[in-house]
């Protein structure tokens, strides 16, 4: 209750002297209650005495005793919301969406308020995102992932927005899956629908808002809870993107930064902000008979291309011009010295390289071909790691020790 007190918007006037939390404020408050040993109800418990005690001056203290008086309106205000079928869940409850509270972390919305069977958000899914504003191919593409999704019993989480989104939810929710739907508009007016109201119903449709029910559209909502959606999701998918612009871009651009979740952008280059994306380390994907549960799960592994032939001239020319000098030299001086200078030994190049991305394991061939590598040089250098006790070698595959 006292996340609900101090951070939402419910049962406060448009006119009101005083706001709730902002999320900045709010982690202050929980880091030095978390500090003394207690729980965000001891600012309820104990009146404005722990507020006192720990600095807190007159004019926030004031704050806090408005927000907590107004406990009878907002008692009022649940009860009149949940005649209306919507709920409200805090990020101390058993019923938060676990995932993305795990990723977030401090930017973890204090409440979310919710209609429908909240069970859905805690449920394995992939994350669809996309353009208003997309053609039928985009269209068709949506439709077919969505559906793929659903035979694998995967729900979808969307933003519920026109385009790439409502083609998602329908698609879902058509296809006997799930749409879970983290909405920018009012949820009153979209529960108002009745193709939503008889898919939340029928327990195939959960919206999701961080802010009270009848909030109106905001651009910066929407922008917003495009992390809710990476960050519940085992993947997303971009359908269609445009280039360095709209919420589709600025969405997956921060989910990558932040390495929420993987992001797989259609392999559609038509689309510039697609291609682009890619360009940025998005997974590019193409539909296909592969399971988008093992795609998600799957142990990502990167490996850097080693152009062995490129350190070995790097290292012999560095041992050339510290055998003749300072400098460049001709030609027939250059190649004599490099001649000269003794063969570069490069297993102390390669070594960080493979305990860094064996993985779980690799055999030697998947090892030359990860580090294009000659077979033989890269059995010699493997079993050279094991000798130094840096790898061991069981049944064939090599692991760290």
């Amino acid at each position: 209750m006292s996340a609900i007190l101090l951070c939402s918007y419910l049962g406060i006037d448009n006119d009101a002297p005083f706001k709730p939390l902002t999320l900045t404020e709010w982690n202050e408050l929980l880091d030095r209650v978390g500090q003394q040993g207690q729980q965000p109800s001891v600012v309820m418990e104990q009146n404005q005495s722990f507020l006192r005690e720990n600095g807190y001056g007159q004019e926030y203290m004031e704050r806090i005793k408005r927000l907590l008086s107004r406990g009878g309106t907002l008692a009022f205000k649940l009860n009149d919301l949940e005649g209306k079928g919507i709920g409200i869940v805090t990020q101390f409850d058993r019923d938060y969406p676990v995932l993305m509270k795990r990723k977030l972390k401090k930017k973890t919305p204090p409440v979310l308020f919710y209609c429908g069977d909240i069970g859905l958000a805690k449920k394995i899914g992939i994350g669809v995102a996309g353009s208003r504003n997309v053609d039928e191919a985009g269209i068709r593409f949506t439709q077919k992932l969505v559906e793929k999704a659903a035979a694998e019993r995967l729900v979808v989480y969307s933003g519920g927005a026109k385009g790439v989104d409502g083609v998602a939810e329908r698609a879902a929710v058509e296809s006997g899956s799930a749409a879970v739907s983290f909405v920018a508009e009012s949820m009153l007016s979209k529960i108002s629908k009745k193709d939503i109201l008889d898919a939340i119903i029928g327990k195939k449709c959960l919206l999701l808002s961080d802010v009270k029910p009848d909030a109106g559209f905001s651009a910066a909502r929407a922008m917003n809870r495009n992390k809710y959606i990476y960050t519940s999701s085992y993947g997303t998918f971009v359908v269609a993107s445009d280039y360095k612009k709209g919420g589709t871009w600025a969405g997956a651009t921060e989910a990558m930064k932040n390495e929420w979740t993987r992001v797989l952008v259609w392999n559609h280059r038509e689309y510039e902000g697609n291609d682009r994306l890619i360009e940025k380390g998005a997974i590019p994907y193409e539909l296909s008979g592969a399971p988008l549960f093992e795609l998600l799960t799957k142990k990502e592994e990167k490996f850097q291309q080693v152009d062995l032939f490129s350190f070995a001239r790097e290292i012999g020319e560095t041992k050339a011009e510290e055998a003749s000098g300072t400098g460049p030299e001709p030609d027939a001086e250059m190649e004599e010295a490099r001649q000269a200078a003794p063969e570069p030994d490069l297993y102390h190049v390669i070594v960080p390289y493979v305990l860094e991305y064996i993985g779980e394991g690799m055999t030697g061939d998947e090892a030359a071909e990860a580090f294009h590598v000659a077979k033989g040089q890269m059995n010699t250098w493997l079993k050279r790691l094991c000798q130094d006790s840096r790898l061991k070698c069981v049944k064939g595959l090599y692991v760290k020790q």
